[in-house]
């Protein structure tokens, strides 16, 4: 589970004519024009995005839908590689670094931890990109989401204000390492997280298939951390014992959430039961029928919907992956079935 990660940096130069700089520049580093807002939600770690002023323009008149350049390279190595390419420098008048960028976790509504960093950091609360044009070479522009921090975040996936910094992107980064988890636990209506056990089922003795499954979700969707795993005994009817597969997860979420997702990977997109998976909180365990209130009562019904809601979450590759993963445990099934008919 991320709970920070670093984003691109800003570098700025000045040029008599915008446009022709970033059509140079695009040719040469083979890269492409795009929109402030863009780059933004498309740059990741370890990226630059190039603004361009022209003559006496300030940093302020640069909106959301200005052109800019996203690079796939450092700040440090794209100057260097500037500085050895004479037809780059003759068409720049000046260079400025901009401040990095950091993203943090922040249950929603984030308010408390915004507040709460702010404060520690007499930080400066202000909109994204009004931070981006004030901050320094050695400040920070810290933003905040509740989506995960695995993927690319749009504009929309953020808290509206964000925190312009004093401090280093390194150095910013590595303090709210060690201080994330503490800030986390202070946004959460009951400051404390939440210890689950998940056992798994699986009539045909799938278990490794069910385990990827479930594991791709909970790292996908950072749902928390997997504290341990092992073998154990259900009692799903009086006098009647199954072997399961248990997961203990620590998690800031709701339990009622928890249940909702297990529910959506319980059936493949035709309503076929794949697995059971039982959730356990506080020794107790969390019925569907409690999840939502008002809902339909057909539990299929309910886990398709779920299926529906969270499989658009996820990252493309996780779910091309749970589609490779399902279609083998229909093929394990008839397999097994297939077995049973010759032994009889």
């Amino acid at each position: 589970m991320i709970l920070v990660r670093t984003g691109p940096r800003f570098l700025f130069f000045r040029s008599r004519d915008r446009e022709q700089l970033l059509d140079l520049m695009e040719k040469e580093h083979s890269s492409a024009k795009k929109s402030l807002d863009q780059a933004i939600e498309e740059g990741g770690e370890g990226d630059t995005i190039i603004l361009v002023l022209e003559k006496g323009e300030e940093k302020e008149h640069l909106s959301g839908s200005t052109s800019v350049l996203l690079m796939d390279i450092g700040s440090s190595p794209l100057l260097v590689s500037m500085i050895n390419k004479k037809h780059l420098l003759e068409n720049i008048e000046g260079a400025e670094l901009g401040p990095g960028l950091l993203v943090m976790k922040a249950p929603p509504p984030g308010e408390t931890i915004l507040e709460k960093v702010r404060k520690d950091y007499d930080a400066l609360s202000i909109p994204l990109k009004e931070a981006i044009m004030k901050g320094h070479s050695d400040w920070s522009v810290l933003c905040f989401t509740g989506c995960p921090l695995s993927r690319p975040l749009s504009t929309s996936d953020l808290l509206d204000d964000t925190l312009l910094i004093k401090k280093s992107v390194p150095e910013l980064y590595q303090e709210l390492r060690r201080q994330a988890v503490k800030y986390l636990t202070e946004e959460l209506e009951e400051g404390e997280w939440r210890e689950f056990k998940i056992n798994i089922y699986d009539y045909w003795g799938r278990y490794n298939l069910q385990h990827e499954r479930i594991t791709t979700v909970i790292e996908d969707l950072e749902l928390g951390f997997i504290l341990g795993e092992i073998w154990s005994i259900d009692h799903p009817f009086v006098l009647m014992s199954v072997p399961v597969y248990q997961i203990q997860l620590f998690s800031y979420m709701n339990p009622k959430e928890v249940k909702r997702i297990l529910m959506s990977l319980e059936y493949d997109e035709q309503g076929k039961r794949l697995v059971d998976f039982d959730l356990y909180f506080q020794k107790k365990k969390v019925e569907w029928g409690g999840v939502e209130k008002g809902r339909q009562t057909n539990r299929i019904d309910v886990a398709l919907s779920y299926r529906e809601k969270y499989m658009s979450m996820l990252t493309a590759e996780s779910r091309e992956k749970l589609a490779r993963l399902e279609q083998t445990l229909h093929e394990c099934e008839e397999k097994e079935k297939c077995e049973q008919e010759e032994n009889k």
